[in-house]
């Protein structure tokens, strides 16, 4: 690699751009997972309700090919006292 080549880097990645900083805004990230392309689709929305009319709103064909999943901001903890 020649030496003055310069390395472009990534200022932040997909998953840091799924959370909000403000926790009080009510929103959750609903991950749509096509199970037979194994592909991920993020939405941002305040309820299931809002985060399917969303994804309605795609035109997306096969609706029984999508596991609909919610992506918590607190994870759970090590263990029972938190070890």
């Amino acid at each position: 690699m020649p030496k003055n080549k310069k390395v472009k880097q990534l200022e932040r990645s997909a998953s840091e751009d799924a959370y909000f900083d403000n926790e009080d805004v009510g929103h959750s990230v609903y991950v749509f997972n096509n199970v037979l392309f194994n592909f991920n689709m993020y939405i941002n929305a305040e309820s299931a309700d809002e985060a399917c009319s969303i994804f309605d709103s795609c035109g997306f064909a096969h609706r029984d090919q999508w596991k609909i999943m919610v992506e918590l901001k607190q994870q759970p903890s090590e263990g029972p006292h938190g070890k």
